[in-house]
């Protein structure tokens, strides 16, 4: 269609196919990256894990670890890589969402995406410093006890 100025690049629609040379410059994620990537999309890590077992005790946590993927995560992966197909295009939810029901419904998916994001993202370093906090504990108390 037309030309995104200052981005050198085309847009590109549904209907239309990219040209070979807009393709060539694509780097793809690999494996590793892309399970770390929507681990952390998901879940921001382990977090909760030993709350889990401790209210459920071992082989329930384990057994619920194992049985939710298929419950929740396989779905949703198979949901996204269909709309994926569908709307070959960057910025997915707002185009799903803007196709469902509109621009001012696609604009506030996108709102929302980005403002959970960035409250998601303020999260981690307090997780972090909670994580180092009690390592500096245990560390502590097992100085104490050897001296």
């Amino acid at each position: 269609m037309g030309e995104n100025p200052g981005s050198g690049s085309q847009y590109v629609a549904v209907g239309e196919s990219a040209s070979p040379k807009a393709t060539n410059h694509m780097r793809k994620v690999s494996v590793l990256p892309l399970v770390f990537l929507i681990f952390y999309e998901v879940s921001g890590g382990p977090f909760g894990v030993e709350d889990t077992v401790k209210a459920a005790g071992p082989l329930l946590a384990l057994l619920g670890f194992l049985v939710f993927p298929f419950i929740w995560s396989v779905p949703e992966a198979l949901i996204t890589a269909e709309m994926g197909t569908m709307f070959p295009e960057n910025s997915v939810y707002v185009v799903w969402v803007s196709t469902a029901l509109g621009p001012f419904w696609g604009f506030q998916q996108g709102w929302m995406k980005w403002l959970s994001g960035v409250i998601d993202n303020a999260l981690y370093p307090v997780l972090f410093l909670d994580y180092l906090k009690d390592l500096l504990i245990r560390v502590e108390g097992i100085l104490t006890s050897a001296i």
